[in-house]
């Protein structure tokens, strides 16, 4: 996955460069928590029904809500 991503980084115009710059901004500020985590602290601050629609990857739908 990260490769094809680095290709399309690359075909927007800012070639190896534009990559690591988005790479290095994933690596620094990006750091996702896992799906079973963000929905524990769903239940955690009061959602009483919480639900995982649909995962692939590092990339999760979910919702929740309160009564």
């Amino acid at each position: 996955m990260w490769s094809r991503y680095g290709e399309y980084l690359e075909g927007q115009g800012g070639g190896s460069e534009y990559r690591k710059k988005v790479f290095d901004y994933i690596e620094r500020q990006d750091s996702p928590r896992p799906v079973t985590y963000q929905l524990d602290l769903l239940r955690r601050v009061g959602f009483a029904h919480v639900e995982l629609l649909h995962k692939n990857s590092c990339f999760a739908a979910f919702g929740a809500w309160k009564e």
